[in-house]
């Protein structure tokens, strides 16, 4: 057996050895000696076999076998006390000790004895030198062990000399010790030595799989390599043996790519052990960089038949919770190429719409999709009923959802319709398109056939909108029926041309005015600049009833130029006792009750040529201006009480008394 010897330095003083180049250098002149190799038996100080010994020892340390280790240790201290093998495998034994110890006790003792010889160490061997040289050659080619156990050692002391020289010997892939390569693969990841890593892998037959996939799991840096070595070491005991808890805790606390997680998943896939795919997800959300990501995560979950619940918790985070449109879109795609059956809820479409999500077009692509799973007709209302007439996104976003919720035989209800024509106003100028696209789906209309009725009487649209809509409605045939159209003329805030107009189209339109609809719109008039003599003119043009009331408030309020002609068309329509003193007015501060002819003269504000004439036709129907009246509670002739207020007379009033004789004796 070769053993080498360094000559002396000539100057007498201390080699020391240079383990990179293989040299003996001297520590005082710097002179390089040059070692010499000789052929003889072992012998080291007189130390006859010590390193057959500490090999014998340092081999059982590496295979944990720690009896016949500490009987070999016991001869490596009877042959050198102070020899660097002994030392080593004094280190290496007390280090394994601490974890196989039987107590805490032990594992304390073999910690403070560590210390102690880590410390001789550095004082009696603060290099490499001969002896220790010596050693490691002497160790022979089948010293794997023994080199991944001094590996773990000198990496656990620091000793980083020690190290770059092990390493240069370290043959991973002929480590047979299941437990030296358990924790030379420990002490690997940490230095993040992974082609140290992988050849140990490679060397499965020798590894702790339970504690190498535990490893690799948690220390292993995230990628392709990650999941190859998994894949290696994976197996049904094995994942058996780490529990579902690890799996699960793996998923929750580990920041691997989406695609290691995919991986963990198919491997799961191929044992009994399941983690629920809401757990998978929602841990995994962050590490999707886009659609392949997503997709590649959905298909590995959907590897295996999931349960219902499990699909459902699926929907409500993909749809509701996360904003990735890529997700949605991905989680939507797996389940309609599995041919997953679910059965919707308008609550999941809903809450996905109500959901933060990503605008316009990315939100209604994955719409489509849900759509075209299982969702009865009552849930497609409810769908179409939130969206179009309680959800307040954007315009743009509501337009491209509501082109996805409209299409043609899209089951929306008469309800449905009627609240988003009559009440709603979240589309603003864009309703009457999305008006249009509603009837588009075929929509029965004799369903919503008083929709025109509502959308006239309570429609808070603006006019433009309102105008458009009105004219879309009445070409599509709705028509409202006479008690609407009266109510409409009467009670509505519309301005007077306005009214007229719609009030033309709808008689177009065929809609009936009822006789007492003029009688209504005059009582309805609040200010005089409400009055359209046009809209009078075509209320007059049908069989129409008047009372008294309305026709004095006509007279007496509303400014016609074709008055004559309208007083005398109310004239032969009145509907009532046209003498009797029932019409309330104030006159000169006088609170008076008169009939419609001493109003008319007293109040009118007519010229007087129009006055004239409509005097003269209450005069061609007998009509006597001199008749009682009641003032302040008095009763009296009207003749009277002109004669008493001639003063505070109009001109017109004036004339119109002096043509009718009230101020002659007889």
């Amino acid at each position: 057996m070769a053993v080498f010897v360094a000559r002396k330095c000539a100057c007498g003083g201390k080699l020391e050895f240079d383990s990179a180049k293989k040299i003996w250098i001297c520590k005082y002149c710097g002179t390089v000696v040059e070692r010499e190799a000789t052929f003889d038996k072992i012998h080291v100080d007189g130390i006859e076999g010590i390193n057959d010994v500490v090999r014998q020892t340092l081999k059982d340390i590496a295979n944990q076998r720690m009896d016949s280790a500490a009987e070999n240790l016991e001869d490596c201290e009877r042959k050198g006390h102070k020899h660097i093998g002994t030392l080593l495998a004094q280190l290496g034994y007390n280090l394994v000790n601490i974890s196989c110890a039987q107590s805490p006790d032990d594992a304390r003792a073999s910690l403070d004895r560590v210390k102690i010889y880590a410390e001789r160490l550095k004082q009696e061997f603060p290099v490499i030198a001969e002896d220790e040289i010596n050693l490691y050659e002497e160790l022979g080619e089948d010293a794997a062990d023994i080199y991944a156990s001094l590996f773990v050692v000198y990496d656990t002391l620091g000793d980083s000399g020690r190290l770059d020289y092990i390493s240069s010997r370290l043959r991973p892939e002929k480590v047979f010790s299941i437990s030296a390569n358990r924790t030379l693969l420990k002490v690997a990841l940490k230095r993040k030595e992974y082609d140290v890593v992988d050849k140990i892998i490679k060397n499965v037959g020798h590894v702790d799989r339970k504690a190498a996939l535990q490893d690799i799991s948690e220390h292993y840096p995230s990628g392709g390599d990650k999941i190859r070595l998994m894949d290696v070491l994976f197996n049904a005991e094995t994942a058996a043996a780490l529990s579902k808890r690890f799996f699960e805790n793996y998923f929750t606390t580990s920041r691997d790519s989406a695609d290691v997680k995919a991986g963990m998943v198919r491997l799961l896939n191929t044992t009994d052990i399941h983690i629920n795919a809401a757990v998978v997800v929602k841990n995994t959300r962050e590490e999707l960089a886009g659609y392949e990501d997503a997709r590649n995560l959905f298909n590995a979950v959907y590897g295996i038949k999931l349960s219902d619940q499990e699909t459902e918790a699926l929907f409500t985070f993909c749809l509701t919770e996360n904003k990735s449109y890529e997700l949605q879109n991905a989680f939507l795609d797996t389940l309609i190429e599995n041919d997953v059956f679910v059965a919707l809820n308008a609550g999941a479409v809903i809450s996905f719409l109500d959901s933060p999500a990503p605008a316009g077009e990315e939100q209604a692509k994955p719409l489509r999709k849900l759509l075209g799973f299982h969702l009865d007709a009552r849930a497609l209302d409810a769908v179409y009923n939130y969206y179009l007439n309680n959800n307040t996104d954007d315009a743009q976003t509501r337009k491209n959802i509501i082109d996805v919720l409209l299409v043609p035989g899209a089951p929306i209800s008469t309800g449905t319709v009627e609240n988003y024509v009559v009440k709603t106003g979240t589309d603003a100028d864009s309703k009457p398109a999305v008006v249009e696209k509603i009837f588009a789906t075929g929509i029965h209309k004799a369903y919503v056939g008083d929709l025109l009725s509502d959308y006239l009487l309570h429609s808070s649209d603006s006019e433009e909108v309102r105008r458009t809509i009105f004219e879309y409605l009445t070409q599509e045939g709705f028509k409202v029926d006479s008690n609407v159209f009266t109510q409409y003329v009467a009670d509505s805030a519309d301005d007077a041309g306005t009214k007229l107009e719609r009030a033309r189209q709808l008689v177009q339109n065929g809609t009936q005015i009822r006789a007492d609809a003029v009688d209504a719109y005059i009582q309805s008039l609040r200010q005089p600049e409400a009055f359209s003599e046009e809209l009078l003119e075509l209320l007059t043009a049908h069989n129409c009833r008047i009372g008294t009331q309305a026709y004095a408030k006509y007279l007496l309020m509303c400014d016609d130029t074709d008055k004559v002609r309208h007083s005398g068309k109310l004239l032969e329509a009145l509907d009532g006792e046209i003498t009797a003193p029932d019409i309330s007015i104030d006159h000169n501060g006088n609170s008076i009750s008169c009939n419609v002819f001493q109003a008319y003269v007293l109040n009118t504000k007519d010229s007087l040529e129009t006055a004239a004439a409509v005097a003269e036709q209450f005069g061609a129907l007998r009509i006597k201006l001199n008749t009682d009246m009641v003032s302040n509670k008095t009763a009296l002739k009207f003749k009277k009480y002109v004669g008493e207020n001639k003063d505070a007379l109009s001109p017109v009033a004036l004339q119109l008394c002096e043509q009718n004789r009230m101020f002659s004796l007889f």
